[in-house]
């Protein structure tokens, strides 16, 4: 099952909103995301840990699943209106993952029954980003678009 969340970033703020079209999820297994706050780009600081939002992952599989995720840009957020590319590092429940390569990578694995419906298990993703990413790029909307997949076990 795949779940498709876009990702719109403004240099002076951040956002994500769920994608509308999506397959329909399958019995037990659902991925769903709520938006981090919008926050300022800091070109002397960059932006450390910030709060990227949350995955929920309700799984009702007796042998566990898999998180995967996949970004569009290859971890970068990309200008509308230029090429110029802001590259983002990638936390999901606070281990590293490396989506700069643009295929699917596993944010989260589990080989026991967690994360049941109605509750789920909510998954905190954080993004890093470097002061030197941020210098001397063009103020405007920079985006990226983030793909979950959740596999049963």
């Amino acid at each position: 099952m795949k779940r498709v969340l876009s990702g719109g970033w403004l240099l002076l703020g951040c956002w994500f909103v769920p994608s509308v079209g999506l397959p329909p999820a399958q019995a037990g297994e659902v991925v769903s995301y709520t938006p981090g706050s919008p926050f300022i780009l800091n070109s002397t600081t960059g932006n450390p840990n910030e709060n990227f939002g949350t995955v929920t992952v309700q799984s009702d599989s007796a042998t566990g699943w898999v998180l995967k995720v996949r970004s569009a840009t290859q971890s970068h957020l990309k200008h509308l209106g230029s090429n110029y590319r802001i590259q983002y590092s990638l936390t999901v429940d606070g281990s590293s993952v490396d989506v700069s390569s643009g295929t699917d990578a596993i944010a989260k694995a589990v080989s026991t029954p967690t994360c049941l419906p109605p509750t789920g298990c909510s998954l905190p993703m954080q993004g890093t980003i470097s002061p030197l990413e941020i210098d001397g790029k063009p103020a405007g909307r920079y985006s990226d678009t983030l793909i979950f997949t959740l596999i049963n076990q």
